[in-house]
């Protein structure tokens, strides 16, 4: 089987991460992972690069919202596969966004202003695949709890989550029949259990991960981290 980390986020561009380059190669490398997706936040949420480039317009800020993927990726070398995603937030309720490239993330500011509520089928419009990450979540900062039942995918676990967010999640997946995919939301390298996707075939870019799950492919892994004593 081959383990695939959904939903990671660099120190470099997420404020609310620790993870170095160095930190996120080293964790998967060490917890047996193939490859992982950086998924950021966006521009509309937690991101370090409104006070790294605050007079940068939005393709400038796109390059640099980019900048923690690509060092991942350029460390990590043939060792770990680096595939590139986003976390796009509306007042603390997230969607995980897999299948566009930075190049044409430079031509997509209308999605800034987009209704979350159209998000998702846009995204399907463009091939590409979004998930309602943590539906269930609750934090001092969200006002209330917002389904969208037109994403494609639910993250059924996150690993940064307590039982009843992730069996409330399951529980909706199922009842609407969508993709039910798990993550670790991994924010700092004590974290101590992973999550992800395993797959009997090895996947090598962003689009067959995608055809994968839509194939219904792909088995939700938890796992301890070696690396926490």
């Amino acid at each position: 089987m081959y383990l695939y980390e959904t939903h990671c986020h660099t120190k470099k561009v997420s404020a609310c991460s620790s993870l170095t380059a160095e930190e996120i190669v080293e964790l998967y490398l060490a917890n047996g992972y193939d490859g992982v997706f950086i998924t950021d936040h966006f521009l509309n949420s937690n991101t370090t690069v409104h006070k790294t480039h605050p007079n940068a317009c939005y393709k400038e800020k796109i390059e640099a919202f980019c900048e923690g993927f690509r060092e991942v990726k350029d460390l990590a070398g043939k060792r770990l596969k680096v595939f590139f995603g986003l976390e796009y937030t509306y007042r603390g309720t997230d969607m995980l966004i897999y299948g566009w490239t930075p190049e044409q993330l430079k031509e997509l500011e209308c999605i800034l202003s987009m209704r979350m509520s159209s998000l998702p089928d846009f995204c399907r419009e463009a091939g590409v695949l979004a998930i309602q990450a943590h539906p269930f979540r609750e934090a001092h900062y969200i006002d209330h709890i917002r389904l969208f039942p037109t994403a494609e995918g639910v993250e059924v676990f996150n690993s940064s989550r307590g039982e009843l967010c992730n069996t409330l999640a399951e529980f909706y997946a199922n009842a609407y029949g969508k993709i039910a995919i798990g993550g670790s939301d991994c924010h700092h390298i004590e974290q101590k259990i992973l999550s992800g996707l395993a797959f009997e075939e090895e996947i090598h870019s962003e689009q067959e991960f995608i055809t994968a799950l839509r194939q219904g492919k792909g088995k939700i892994i938890k796992q301890e981290n070696v690396l926490v004593k």
